[in-house]
């Protein structure tokens, strides 16, 4: 009988630490989509706190496109706590090969048809200021910079 209780507070307790690991780490809120005029788009935001906020986070984001474009996809909106490849040059500000939309808590590379890439992605930075954001910029392909 003691034997069992013992192995009943062991278990209580891990559980409440594994829950306590999980519930104290921090998330990036990242996302893929397609539009139907060719682009692609990769989305990272700044770290948050919980993964409660990151599922937030990218519903802010997404659920918008889904209303107002029909012919957009989203391919992936995930909530990471490390990030790789294009997400973790993306979040770090390094130079990466392609557009990038930079504005504050996020950055947006955009892959797309190369006769109108540059002037999308600066309308896009500029779309995004009209909507209140205090800064956004069109980086170049091999450059980054922060707003």
């Amino acid at each position: 009988m003691r034997q069992a209780l013992v192995i009943v507070v062991l278990l209580a307790a891990g559980g409440i630490l594994a829950h306590y690991h999980v519930s104290n780490q921090s998330y990036y809120p990242v996302a893929r989509l397609t539009s139907g005029s060719g682009y692609t788009f990769t989305v990272v935001q700044d770290r948050v706190e919980t993964r409660g906020e990151c599922g937030k986070a990218n519903d802010r984001f997404v659920l918008p496109i889904k209303r107002s474009c029909a012919e957009c996809r989203i391919a992936y909106a995930r909530c990471e706590r490390e990030l790789q490849g294009l997400e973790l040059q993306l979040i770090m500000g390094e130079p990466v090969p392609m557009h990038v939309v930079v504005a504050p808590k996020l950055r947006m590379a955009m892959e797309g048809p190369a006769e109108t890439l540059r002037r999308d992605c600066e309308q896009m930075a500029a779309a995004i200021v009209r909507v209140g954001v205090p800064s956004a910029a069109c980086a170049y392909p091999g450059v980054m910079r922060r707003p």
